[in-house]
């Protein structure tokens, strides 16, 4: 067969009176091996073509529904730019990644730049130009998600930057899963009607489409197939519809300056087998985590003092806080679901205090009915409690700073700090002086490293430390109503917490040069804050709430 010329197509419309014009386009001048390069829908094996549409004639309007959808202008634009594939069949990733981009628009305001470089070369699919199915690649969304165009420039998967003749590569960036976007679900769509029903409720869709000659020619209008060859399946996205005139309104990834217009078509209803196959869209669209404050969230149980915390590795939390019954409970988050509560017994005051100096390995404290320390472990079972003695007007305080050594704080009855610790065998007490009016918090964040806060009588918050010797107390200012909490994630970090003014949460850091300001995080606080952390820039802070229930807000 003669190759179809843009004279001759010319000539071809105006015979049969089409409803759509033509110009010379980038794609319509390339040769021919190479526009067929650009249909990259690729059927699975023992999939059955779809008959030819019984009927192209005019699909009737349905009752209940706009004659007319377009997503660019639908409550606001929740159509992404038009993309340029270049020379390669990854047309499936490009009107896949269009969907998922457009639902993201639509279920959380954000209009995303999503990478088909990740979507065609870095999945399943595998690095090359070669074809795929919508199927699939929403289903590898699913799985794996799509990151960022940042995190894998399109242009940049090819080598010399060359999209129309470079060899295709993944070259994903090193943070790509925590920028992947995700779907839950997907749809398919099978009829005209329950097409205009999704696009006019829910979204816009992806649609195979056969292609012939003339079609890489279009320019503007109403496009039905007028003249020249079959040349392969592509994958489009249908952004609306408009039944004043009969057709789809569509979104193309072949460039926005020299194809269509600005990169959008129009294609009759029932054209080119475009309503033979499956559309399919989908919803649940899944943000990537961003770093910040969450919570708070209610934990449940009754409790009746600060809830204290603890992490012996990555993903595990412990919290204990006194019950009701003035006993000791336990909840432990194992890195999939908060377990607990469990009863540990004794008869105490205040709040338990609890560290951990080994994988598997938990020591609480708690005042007795006595005023004298008790002591609990873990260590594949509890142990009973043993009293470590001393005279305590407060709920202690307790770190670990390495394998087999605890250090304990607690005000004494003369509302000094009074400190007990633990090498291999107990030592203390003795006094560090200072006049608290609150239970000390500790934190440490090297071997041989202590610091502790604690409330003055000012209600300011104060500061010593030991660092092969003891430092003289600082002034923090601030305003505390209640004790404070304080961990470090790492070398030369600290993170402090208290209830400030009308019991919210107030957080200030040590950044290993200076001290913050005060960060207020909101909340209504009914106890002292509790805080630990499994691993750099993760925070997990506890409360008592108005409710006398433990909540929990955490920082990653």
């Amino acid at each position: 067969m003669a190759k179809l010329t843009y004279a001759k197509l010319r000539d071809d419309l105006i015979a049969k009176n089409a409803t759509w014009t033509a110009m010379e386009t980038e794609v319509s001048r390339l040769p021919n091996l190479k526009r067929k390069a650009l249909l990259g829908v690729e059927l699975p094996a023992g999939f059955k073509m779809p008959t030819a549409t019984a009927s192209v004639s005019a699909a009737a309007p349905i009752a209940g529904l706009p004659t007319k959808v377009d997503w660019r202008n639908r409550n606001g634009n929740h159509v992404t730019s038009v993309k340029q594939q270049g020379g390669c069949g990854s047309c499936v990733s490009f009107c896949c990644v269009a969907v998922t981009e457009s639902m993201a628009s639509i279920e959380h305001g954000q209009l995303l730049d999503l990478s088909e470089a990740d979507s065609h070369f870095c999945s399943s699919h595998g690095a090359s130009c070669g074809g795929w199915w919508h199927d699939q690649c929403f289903n590898q969304i699913k799985s794996r998600g799509v990151c960022d165009e940042a995190c894998n420039p399109y242009t940049a998967a090819f080598s010399g930057n060359d999209i129309w003749n470079g060899t295709p590569s993944c070259k994903s960036c090193t943070d790509r899963n925590s920028r992947a976007v995700k779907i839950t679900n997907i749809h398919t769509v099978s009829t005209v009607a329950a097409a205009k029903q999704y696009l006019a409720n829910t979204g816009p869709l992806a649609a195979i489409m056969e292609v012939y000659t003339d079609f890489f020619s279009y320019s503007s209008g109403v496009y039905r197939k007028v003249s020249g060859v079959l040349e392969g399946l592509h994958c489009i996205q249908v952004i609306g519809y408009d039944d004043s005139a009969q057709c789809w309104i569509c979104k193309n990834s072949w460039g926005a300056n020299n194809f269509g217009e600005a990169g959008f078509f129009k294609i009759a209803y029932g054209q080119c087998k475009i309503d033979d196959f499956a559309k399919m869209g989908c919803t649940g669209v899944k943000l990537p985590q961003k770093k910040g404050w969450k919570g708070y969230e209610s934990l449940g149980g009754k409790i009746t003092s600060k809830p204290n915390a603890v992490s012996w590795g990555a993903n595990r939390i412990d919290v204990v806080a006194r019950g009701l019954d003035s006993a000791v409970h336990h909840r432990w988050w194992n890195g999939s679901a908060w377990l607990g509560w469990e009863s540990l017994g004794g008869l105490i005051h205040g709040a338990p205090a609890i560290s951990s100096w080994a994988s598997g390995r938990l020591d609480i404290f708690a005042v007795g009915t006595d005023y004298q320390l008790h002591h609990k472990w873990y260590q594949g079972g509890w142990s009973n409690w043993e009293a470590l003695g001393g005279q305590l007007s407060s709920e202690p305080a307790a770190v670990s700073w390495g394998p087999n050594r605890i250090d304990i704080f607690a005000r004494g009855t003369d509302s000094a700090l009074w400190h007990l610790w633990w090498d291999g065998s107990w030592h203390g007490w003795e006094s560090l002086g200072g006049v608290l009016t609150s239970a000390p918090t500790v934190c440490s964040w090297a071997s041989g490293r202590l610091d502790i806060f604690a409330r003055g009588t000012d209600n300011k918050l104060w500061h010593r430390w030991f660092d092969n010797g003891w430092s003289n107390w600082e002034n923090m200012g601030g305003e505390l109503f209640d004790s404070p909490g304080a961990v470090s994630w790492g070398k030369n970090r600290i993170d402090v917490f208290y209830p400030g003014r009308s019991y919210r949460m107030m957080h200030r850091w040590w950044n290993g040069s200076s001290w913050s300001g005060e960060e207020d995080l909101g909340g209504k606080l009914s106890s002292g804050v509790g805080v630990s952390s499994w691993a750099a820039n993760r925070l997990d802070c506890f409360v008592s709430g108005m409710d006398s229930a433990m909540h929990h807000k955490w920082y990653d």
